[in-house]
C-alpha cells in the first residue's frame, strides 16, 4: 500500500525510572509493566484509540481527535493515581505522556514524520504523573475539557527548529497552591469581558437595543489604557448560556465579567450591571439605573466609569475611562446604529446590507453621527472583500465614509482601521495603512479587528513575525470570532507552518460552520501536505452541509485537475461560477482550475474581467500572464507585467516576489536566458517563502536546464512547496511529463496515477 500522509492526534506514554526499578528488582518491574500495559489499553479502546506500538515501557498512540487524545490521557492518570493511594509504596508506578497534533506519513500500519518527533520530545516535559501537550492540542482542547492548562513557556526540543509552547494539564489532585497560581496566570483581572446584556423586556425586537448597549460598554470600556476587553463578536456566544463565570473566565482567559440586564418601557429603560470575579464568582460591584432614553449617552459614560472603579483596587492602579461626549443628540439615529451593528456582527452578505441600511438611515437622521459613518466605512470594505461589490463601487464609498468620521470625531479607533484596510487592499498603500493601523491600535489596543487587519499588511509585507504576534493578539482579544482564526492561519500557511494553519482553520469551522471560505482554505492545506483523501473527505463534508458552496466547488475542482480528471474539473468549475457570477474569489480560483486543464482562454477571458474590475485579488495579476504564455501570446504577458509595475503593484514585497517570479518565466520562455537567470538568482533573496524553490525551477526547465530545475524541486518536497501542486499539472511543462524525475516526483506526492493521466 503506498504511503499515506494525513494530520493526526498523538500520545507518546513512558513509565518513569523503568529502567532503574529493572535492574533493582526485574520480576517486579515486570508486573509493574504488565499492569501498566493493561491499564493503557483498556483506556486507548475505550476512548477510539489505535495503539500503533509498544515502545518497551511506554506506547505510542494515534487518535481521531485532540479532544479524544486529551480524555484518554487523563483518564490513564485518574485511575493510576487512584491505583498508587491504595497500594504500598514499593509497588506504585508513574508514567508521562505528551501529546501533539502534527503531520504524520502512515505505512505499514507504524506512523512515521514530525508529528511523532514532536510528541516524543513533548513528553519528558511532562512531571511523573503528569500531561504534557503542544500549543497545537491546547488551542483545540481548551474551551472543551474541565481541567485548566498551565503554560511552561517556550521550550526548545531536540530537533525542532523554533521553540514551542508547551503546556500541562492540571489534574484534580495535584497541590491546590500550584492550582491557585495557575488559575491566577491564567485569569488576568485587567482582562475583561462584557457578557451581551439581556433582553428582559416585553418586546422581543428591544433585544438589538440590549446587544447594542452591550456594544457601547465594550466600545466605552476599551478605551481604559489598562484594560483589555474582549470583542463584541466572541462574548455573544454567551448570549443566554449557562455557564458559570469560572468556565466563561477560563474558555475567554479573563478575570473579570461585567453581566447585566436591559428592561425598556415606553420611554424609560432600567439597566441593571454587576461586576463578577471570574476566578471566585464573587461580586465585586453591582448598580441599577432608571433613566429616560434620552439619557442613554451619559448612562453609557455612567457605567464604564463606575466599572473602572470597581476594577482600580484590582489593577493597583487609577483607571478613569473620562466622560465621553454623546455619540449624537438623535435618539432615533442612534437606534438605528445599534440596529445597524447588531447586523454588522453577523457578517453574512444578507446582513452587511442590512446593517448599510441602518447605518445610511442614522447619517440621514444625523450627518454628524461619526460611528454610523465608520459603520458605512465597515460595510463597503468588506462587501468588497467577500466579492459582494465592485471595488470601483466600494472603494470611494469606503474612503469617504472613513474620512467623513475622522473629520467628526479623529480619535476614532475604528475610522483610522477602515481607512487604513482602503488604503491597504484597493490602493497598495502601506506606509499610509500601517499609519491608519498603528494609530487604531494607540487609540483602542483592544480593537482586535485593527490588529487582524494590521497582520494582513504585515503578512503582504512578508514582515511575517510581526504579522503572527498581532495575529494572535487579535484571537485574545476576540477569541470567538472565526475570521480571527482564519486570519492568522492564512499567515501561518505561508509561513510553511501548514500543522498549526490547519488547526486555526478547523477552529474557525468550529465557531462559524456556515463560514465557507474555511473549507475551501483548509483543504488547500491537507493538498499542501498532499492529504489528498483529508482534503476531499472535507469537500465532501463541506458540500453536504451547503451544495451552493462555491468555494468548495472550486478547490474541488483544483483537487480533480491535480488528480488529471480534466472533465470533472471543469464540471465543478462551471458550477461555482454558476451560483457565485459576481465573487472575485471565486472567479480568481475558478480562472485558475481552467488555465491547468488546458482551458486557458476561458482563464484569460476571466482574469482580464478581475482586472477591469480592479479587484483586490492579487493572483488574477500573477497568473494571467502564464495564461498569454500557453497561447504563444508573449506580447500581452509582457503587457501585463509591465502594466502592474506602472501601477505600482511591485511596491508590495508580496506581489513583487511574484512579479520577479513571472518576469523570470516570460524572459525564459522569450529565449532571454541571462535576464531569466537573473530572476532565478533575485528569486533566492526572499528567503522564507516555501514557493521559491518550485519558482526557481519553473524558470529553469524553460531554459533548458532540467538538471538544475529538479535539484531545486527536490528542495521544495522538502517543505512542502505548495508552488509544485500546479507545477506538476501546469501546461507550461508539459514536455517534462515523461521524465523519470518528474514521475518519481508525481509518486512522492501521491499522484502517480494523475501522471498516467496527463
Amino acid at each position: 500500500m503506498p504511503d499515506v500522509r494525513q494530520l493526526a492526534a498523538l500520545m507518546i506514554t513512558d513509565m518513569v525510572g523503568f529502567t532503574r526499578m529493572s535492574q533493582q528488582a526485574e520480576a517486579t518491574a515486570l508486573r509493574l509493566l504488565s499492569e501498566h500495559n493493561d491499564v493503557v489499553r483498556e483506556s486507548v479502546a475505550a476512548h477510539g484509540g489505535r495503539e500503533v506500538k509498544q515502545t518497551g515501557d511506554g506506547f505510542l498512540v494515534e487518535f481521531p481527535s485532540a479532544l479524544q487524545a486529551v480524555s484518554c490521557a487523563i483518564d490513564i492518570q485518574r485511575q493510576l493515581h487512584d491505583r498508587n493511594a491504595r497500594v504500598e509504596q514499593q509497588d506504585r508506578f508513574e508514567i508521562r505522556i505528551g501529546l501533539h497534533v502534527g503531520d504524520v506519513v502512515h505505512r505499514e500500519g507504524d506512523v512515521f514524520g514530525d508529528g511523532v518527533n514532536i510528541t516524543s520530545r513533548i513528553e519528558p516535559v511532562a512531571p511523573p504523573g503528569g500531561i504534557s501537550l503542544s500549543q497545537s492540542v491546547q488551542a483545540l482542547v481548551r474551551t472543551h475539557i474541565d481541567r485548566p492548562l498551565q503554560s511552561l513557556g517556550p521550550k526548545d526540543l531536540k530537533n525542532v527548529d523554533l521553540p514551542m509552547e508547551v503546556y500541562r494539564v492540571i489534574l484534580p489532585w495535584e497541590d491546590p497552591e500550584d492550582r491557585s497560581a495557575t488559575e491566577e496566570q491564567k485569569l488576568d483581572q485587567t482582562r475583561l469581558a462584557v457578557l451581551p446584556l439581556a433582553n428582559i423586556s416585553q418586546q422581543a425586537e428591544d433585544a438589538y437595543f440590549a446587544d447594542g448597549m452591550t456594544e457601547e460598554l465594550i466600545y466605552t470600556l476599551s478605551r481604559i489604557p489598562t484594560l483589555r476587553i474582549i470583542a463584541q463578536t466572541s462574548v455573544m456566544a454567551y448570549r443566554g448560556t449557562k455557564k458559570t463565570a469560572k468556565e466563561i473566565g477560563r474558555e475567554l482567559n479573563v478575570g473579570s465579567i461585567l453581566e447585566g440586564s436591559v428592561r425598556k418601557s415606553g420611554s424609560r429603560v432600567r439597566i441593571t450591571v454587576q461586576l463578577v470575579d471570574a476566578a471566585t464568582e464573587e461580586h465585586l460591584w453591582s448598580e441599577r439605573y432608571d433613566r429616560e432614553l434620552v439619557d442613554v449617552f451619559e448612562i453609557q459614560s455612567e457605567i464604564s466609569t463606575e466599572v473602572a472603579k470597581g476594577l482600580k483596587a484590582l489593577m493597583h492602579a487609577a483607571s478613569n475611562s473620562g466622560a465621553l461626549e454623546k455619540p449624537t443628540e438623535r435618539l432615533d439615529a442612534y437606534t438605528e446604529y445599534l440596529k445597524g451593528r447588531h447586523f454588522w456582527n453577523r457578517r453574512t452578505k444578507m446582513a452587511l446590507r442590512q446593517a448599510l441600511e441602518h447605518f445610511e438611515h442614522a447619517v440621514r437622521v444625523d450627518p454628524a453621527f461619526a460611528r454610523a459613518w465608520s459603520g458605512i466605512a465597515d460595510c463597503y470594505t468588506v462587501l468588497a472583500n467577500h466579492g459582494y461589490e465592485s471595488c470601483d463601487v466600494a472603494l470611494p464609498k469606503a474612503k469617504q465614509a472613513a474620512l467623513r468620521a475622522l473629520e467628526l470625531d479623529p480619535y476614532s479607533a475604528e475610522a483610522h482601521a477602515s481607512l487604513g484596510l482602503a488604503y491597504q487592499q484597493f490602493e497598495s498603500d502601506l506606509q499610509a495603512a500601517e499609519g491608519r493601523f498603528k494609530e487604531s491600535i494607540r487609540l483602542n489596543p483592544s480593537y482586535a479587528t485593527a490588529r487582524q487587519w494590521y497582520s494582513g499588511m504585515l503578512h503582504e509585507q512578508m514582515r511575517f513575525d510581526e504579522a503572527l504576534e498581532h495575529a494572535l493578539k487579535a484571537i485574545d482579544l476576540d477569541p470567538m470570532a472565526h475570521m480571527m482564526h482564519a486570519n492568522a492561519a492564512a499567515l501561518l500557511s505561508d509561513m510553511g507552518r501548514y500543522d498549526e494553519a490547519a488547526e486555526r482553520y478547523r477552529r474557525a469551522i468550529e465557531l462559524e460552520p456556515d463560514y465557507e471560505g474555511a473549507y475551501a482554505e483548509l483543504a488547500a492545506v491537507h493538498m499542501t501536505l498532499w492529504n489528498w483523501s483529508g482534503a476531499e473527505g472535507l469537500l465532501h463534508e463541506a458540500l453536504e452541509r451547503n451544495p451552493s458552496n462555491a468555494q468548495a466547488l472550486v478547490s474541488r475542482a483544483r483537487l480533480l485537475a491535480a488528480r488529471g480528471c480534466r472533465e470533472e474539473a471543469l464540471d465543478e468549475v462551471r458550477r461555482a461560477l454558476d451560483i457565485t457570477p459576481r465573487s472575485t474569489h471565486v472567479i480568481d480560483q475558478a480562472a485558475q482550475v481552467l488555465r491547468l486543464v488546458g482551458s486557458s482562454d476561458e482563464a484569460i477571458e476571466l482574469f482580464e474581467q478581475l482586472r477591469v474590475d480592479k479587484s483586490g485579488v492579487p493572483s488574477a495579476a500573477l497568473i494571467l500572464p502564464l495564461a498569454y504564455l500557453d497561447m504563444i501570446r508573449l506580447d500581452d504577458a509582457r503587457r501585463v507585467l509591465r502594466e502592474d509595475e506602472a501601477a505600482g503593484k511591485t511596491s508590495v514585497p508580496a506581489l513583487a516576489f511574484w512579479h520577479t517570479v513571472l518576469c523570470g518565466v516570460v524572459d525564459a520562455a522569450s529565449g532571454d536566458h541571462v535576464a531569466a537567470g537573473r530572476r532565478v538568482a533575485e528569486i533566492a533573496g526572499y528567503g522564507r517563502l516555501n514557493s521559491q524553490h518550485s519558482a526557481q525551477a519553473m524558470i529553469l526547465l524553460l531554459m533548458g536546464k532540467p538538471d538544475e530545475a529538479f535539484a531545486r524541486i527536490d528542495e521544495a518536497i522538502t517543505v512542502h512547496d505548495p508552488l509544485l501542486l500546479n507545477l506538476c499539472s501546469d501546461p507550461l511543462f508539459a514536455a517534462h511529463r515523461t521524465d523519470p524525475r518528474f514521475l518519481r516526483v508525481l509518486a512522492v506526492m501521491g499522484l502517480a496515477n494523475a501522471g498516467n493521466s496527463m
